[in-house]
């Protein structure tokens, strides 16, 4: 995964993001580069995740209670992440359709975190399984995001459905209404 995100999201000096599994990545996020500079970031997830220097993880966490939402804004220096990141998926049924709507469902809880955590200018990078509805996610990033782009990590099987949204240049702040 890091080396996917290093391919497509680029972080400044000090910057910093969250990944769900979840990573805030906030203005002073470490890189998982050692010779990066430094800054926070900010991992959550459903299962146990074994601590990493420079880290911090809430876990077992779920993203989409109201309660975590609020941890999470108080551990971001500032409240705020330059970036989100989310390899989230929900445990597969085996259902296609279903799987995919409930992944695109997460994706969408996931951005309607963002007025209140994304920092203009912000990236979001989440994964999602091709299907019937990643055009409404597609739709939601179009609109708040300046620059939105589907990419294929190389490790990812050809034959599999999976890819990845990937917005850049968040333009919507705090307080904005939902389309």
């Amino acid at each position: 995964m890091t080396s996917f995100m290093s391919q497509w999201v680029s972080l400044k000096s000090g910057q910093g993001f969250t990944f769900c599994t979840l990573f805030v990545i906030s203005p002073s996020s470490p890189s998982l580069d050692p010779g990066a500079p430094v800054g926070f970031v900010l991992g959550v997830d459903l299962l146990h995740i074994f601590p990493l220097e420079g880290a911090t993880f809430l876990c077992p966490a779920d993203v989409t209670d109201p309660r975590t939402f609020q941890r999470i804004r108080e551990l971001l220096p500032g409240g705020r992440a330059d970036v989100i990141l989310s390899d989230m998926a929900p445990n597969a049924t085996g259902i296609r359709g279903l799987d995919h709507d409930r992944l695109i469902s997460l994706c969408l809880s996931l951005l309607d975190l963002a007025p209140d955590t994304l920092c203009p200018g912000g990236t979001f990078l989440c994964k999602t399984w091709a299907g019937s509805q990643s055009h409404r996610l597609q739709k939601r990033l179009t609109e708040e995001f300046q620059n939105t782009k589907t990419v294929k990590p190389e490790a990812s099987r050809k034959e599999s459905s999976e890819v990845y949204f990937l917005a850049t240049q968040y333009r919507r702040g705090k307080g904005s209404v939902k389309a």
